[in-house]
């Protein structure tokens, strides 16, 4: 769609915003009634609001980031009715929001200064270097989250993959991943399975999608790829969870769907193992680990491998399986 329409429609349906330059928006995304997309001033270059594939914003929402924030919801997710959503927050693909939830990562102030008016307190400490550094604390919901009518999250707070909130909870720390969780605050309450990643993981398996955790499309399992076989197919990051490790090397099958050699730049945990050139229509890579520090099991017991390519490239390439030795 192009921009001048995607406004005008957003105008007719009594939609505000006060800088369309700072929004990022695909042709398929979707905006209801009465949205309000909101830039504080003072803005840095960073300052922005994308909207991915297929996203849906519901009527009388409100998208709002600060000077320095950039707000992110990406493919196919959908916000119901009323939602707020306020600073520095990414919003994975295919997640469900109902209605009526509240997102933000600021916060008000009501103690640092108690003999001063309520509504000053925000001034007196956003007046400070350290004020504005602690008050943005990212928020980031992972991939095929679903959250109920009238959630409130926290900043700072990282939902996992697959995670269902409860209508009316108030979410105040970390959702692992598949956990359902409910409450005021918000407690486990099960989980909807138990994550718990193989050393085979394998996208002809049903019960390993879950595992192909970031940044992969979930609708294209069984379209045709050069390997005859199911593939997921990667976009510009792709995150698989495997078992904690930190030597071994762990072994990448996969294919290219096109004719040009596709560059690609492996993680574990943050730590760059190296950068890999792969060409010919199906690919056997091995990442050989160096010992780098394992996580904190207590924290995290799984790690990540995580692919970037170049975005030209995105769907370009696709993994089979991902196995540790």
């Amino acid at each position: 769609m192009k921009a001048w329409l995607f406004y005008l429609k957003f105008i007719l349906k009594g939609g505000y915003t006060n800088s369309f330059k700072k929004l990022t928006f695909a042709a398929t995304s979707w905006i209801g009634k009465t949205v309000s997309i909101y830039f504080e001033p003072g803005g840095t270059p960073r300052q922005t609001i994308t909207l991915g594939e297929g996203v849906r914003v519901g009527n009388f929402s409100d998208l709002t980031v600060g000077p320095n924030d950039a707000l992110i919801l990406k493919d196919r997710t959908t916000l119901n009715t009323h939602c707020k959503i306020i600073g520095e927050v990414t919003i994975e693909r295919y997640c469900l929001l109902s209605a009526n939830i509240f997102i933000s990562s600021g916060q008000h102030y009501a103690t640092r200064f108690p003999s001063l008016l309520i509504r000053h307190q925000d001034e007196k400490v956003l007046g400070t270097e350290e004020g504005l550094r602690q008050h943005s604390k990212p928020v980031h919901i992972e991939e095929d989250v679903w959250i109920g009518f009238g959630v409130f999250i926290k900043q700072g707070i990282t939902v996992g993959r697959g995670a269902v909130i409860g209508a009316n909870a108030v979410v105040l720390h970390d959702v692992g991943p598949y956990e359902i969780v409910g409450g005021n605050p918000a407690k486990k309450i099960k989980d909807r399975l138990v994550f718990s990643p193989p050393a085979h993981i394998r996208a002809d398996i049903d019960e390993h999608r879950p595992y192909f955790y970031r940044g992969f499309d979930h609708y294209g399992v069984h379209r045709p790829n050069p390997s005859g076989a199911p593939g997921m197919f990667a976009f510009e990051e792709s995150t698989v969870a495997i078992p904690t490790t930190s030597t071994g090397t762990i072994q990448c099958r996969g294919f290219i769907t096109g004719t040009q050699p596709v560059t690609v730049a492996v993680s574990v945990d943050g730590h760059l193992i190296g950068t890999y050139t792969l060409q010919g229509a199906t690919f056997d890579l091995n990442v050989h680990l160096t010992g780098q520090a394992p996580v904190d099991e207590r924290i995290n017991p799984f790690s990540f491998i995580t692919f970037a390519i170049p975005y030209d490239k995105r769907l370009f390439l696709g993994f089979n399986s991902i196995k540790i030795v």
